[in-house]
């Protein structure tokens, strides 16, 4: 089996026939000669060409809108991101409420029935729809709840120092408008609305680790320092903005966010994480129809619950290594559109155009015809290939010469 170099080839003019030479008039000024163009290899696929001549740069620029528009139809076709998203947004509502209360800018008692409430229970409702990313939403719950604890092991040990006070019990008044109300509601709102509501934020980002939650954690450490600096009036409510606080409110937010990190790289899958593959081109050396042997034998990984039904098919012999669900899933998103939206002039598949599209989304070069087809096997996908069709045709005629013979 030879691999196949993928390209597609641009739409050729017909040759125009040659009819007799005319005499070239010395007085007329001669023609710039036109560079021939190559001729198309054989078997391979020539566009449709387009109603009137596009130039180069028209041609390029419909390719890449084509690019865009697939590009966009394929986010918005993965069911994973309306839930994502409202979680990502919602679990930012506690917080962000009492940052502007805190300000001075809205009142927290009204953030608390019209924003912090409803977005609560609609992450409730999202997560009896999608029951997946509901248990996601609450291990991310769970782990910020618990890196908030860590987190106060380190507050409370600057309290008892005389470096740092006890803001958190003034919440509950702050946000019910009752100053007789029991202390113990500002830690709810601590643990539950502010911890937990970022550690539902937290997982529905792609990204694991302690490193990258300590990056999360510094990135809200730094908006509740802006907030204190930029307006002086929070400071009264919560505490004073001197090196000292900000220091341990940093080193607080860091141990948060690497306990955050921990949490979540433990409890949950990695989503999104690609490693890097180098690129397999065709080398012509020696004999062409000799095959390299850089092929592994690999098992299509599980899907991951709620993000998409990819089907773990059998083993496939891939190119460039282990192809994760996510990196599936796109390439079935990717298949699932018109050949149009990929660039190409018409709307039949082929083996080369499944092909080029196969390695833009996920960058291996080199498939061979039988691993194309095992991989729409798997992922059940009839493309209605014309490679196919041309079998089916010949079938009929295969069976015809046998019974003659």
């Amino acid at each position: 089996m030879t691999v196949t170099r993928l390209e597609v080839h641009r739409p050729q003019q017909a040759p125009r026939p040659r009819g007799p030479q005319r005499p070239r008039d010395p007085q007329r000024p001669r023609e710039p000669q036109r560079a021939r163009e190559p001729r198309p290899r054989e078997g391979a696929v020539a566009p449709e060409a387009p109603g009137r001549p596009m130039s180069r740069t028209a041609r390029r620029a419909a390719a890449e809108d084509a690019k865009l528009l697939a590009a966009i139809r394929m986010l918005l076709s993965n069911p994973s991101v309306f839930p994502r998203v409202f979680y990502l947004a919602f679990g930012f509502f506690a917080i962000t409420s009492l940052g502007a209360a805190l300000a001075g800018l809205v009142p927290l008692p009204y953030l608390f029935r019209f924003a912090v409430i409803p977005a609560y229970a609609t992450m409730a409702l999202i997560g009896l729809r999608y029951p997946a990313w509901g248990k996601r939403a609450l291990l991310g719950l769970l782990a910020g709840m618990i890196a908030t604890g860590v987190y106060d092991i380190l507050r409370i040990g600057l309290m008892f120092a005389g470096l740092w006070g006890d803001p958190i019990p003034s919440i509950g008044p702050l946000a019910t408008g009752d100053p007789n109300i029991a202390w113990y509601w500002g830690y709810v709102w601590r643990f539950v609305g502010n911890g937990g509501g970022m550690g539902i934020a937290f997982a529905m980002l792609p990204w694991r680790g302690v490193k990258l939650g300590i990056a999360y954690g510094t990135a809200v450490c730094l908006g509740l320092v802006a907030i204190l600096y930029f307006f002086p009036v929070a400071q009264l409510h919560f505490f004073a903005l001197t090196p000292p606080t900000a220091a341990g409110g940093m080193a607080g937010h860091w141990i948060y966010g690497a306990v955050l990190g921990w949490l979540t790289a433990r409890w949950l899958p990695p989503v999104g994480k690609r490693r890097r593959r180098p690129s397999r081109e065709r080398r012509d050396h020696g004999d062409p129809r000799e095959t390299r042997s850089a092929t592994v034998l690999v098992a299509v990984p599980d899907p991951v619950a709620g993000h998409g039904a990819v089907a773990a098919g059998p083993e496939l012999a891939m190119p460039g290594g282990r192809l994760s669900s996510d990196e599936l899933y796109a390439v079935r998103c990717a298949l699932e559109q018109p050949p149009r939206a990929h660039g190409f002039a018409s709307d039949q598949w082929t083996l080369r155009r499944v092909a080029q599209v196969v390695e833009r989304a996920t960058g291996v070069r080199g498939w061979q015809p039988t691993e194309l087809v095992a991989m729409l096997e798997a992922l059940d996908l009839n493309l209605r290939l014309r490679e196919q069709r041309r079998d089916a045709q010949d079938q009929p005629r295969r069976a015809a010469r046998t019974m003659v013979s």
